[in-house]
C-alpha cells in the first residue's frame, strides 16, 4: 500500500509541482490549503507524513506543528517543513517544535523525494 502524504500549501504551484512529483513517485497525495484545512482533514483521516510550508493563511506551518503534537492521533505523524524561510533560527525552532526534516525553497524534487523516504523509513514506514 503507498505511503499517504499530506501537503499543506497555500502557492498552487508549488503544490502541485510536489503533488504531481510525488504521485508519480508512488505515493498517495492530499492536500490542504493552510493548518486549519490541514488539521480538519486529519479528523477524519490519517496520513503516514505531513509536508508544510511555514508561511500560510489562517493558521500557518508552526501553529500546525503544534497542533499536531498536541493531539495524540497526530502527534507521532512526521513532519516535513518546506519552506522558503532560511534563517537559522526558523531552522532550529521548527526542529525544536519536533519536526524530522527542514527543506528550504527552492528546492530539488528529486531531494525531496528521497528525504521523504528517509524520514518514512526511520519510522519503519
Amino acid at each position: 500500500m503507498p505511503s499517504r502524504i499530506l501537503i499543506v500549501e497555500d502557492d498552487a504551484n508549488i503544490e502541485h509541482l510536489v503533488s504531481f512529483k510525488l504521485k508519480n513517485s508512488g505515493f498517495t497525495v492530499f492536500t490542504a490549503k493552510d493548518g486549519q484545512k490541514a488539521l480538519d482533514f486529519l479528523s477524519a483521516n490519517s496520513v503516514d507524513l505531513i509536508i508544510t510550508d511555514m508561511m500560510m493563511p489562517v493558521m500557518d506551518g508552526k501553529e500546525l506543528i503544534l497542533q499536531l503534537k498536541k493531539q495524540p492521533k497526530t502527534a507521532s505523524i512526521p513532519t516535513i517543513m518546506l519552506t522558503s524561510r532560511t534563517l537559522e533560527k526558523e531552522i532550529v525552532e521548527a526542529f525544536s517544535l519536533g519536526v524530522d526534516d527542514y527543506i528550504k525553497k527552492p528546492f530539488s524534487p528529486q531531494e525531496l523525494v528521497a528525504r521523504i523516504k528517509t524520514v518514512l523509513a526511520r519510522r519503519g514506514l
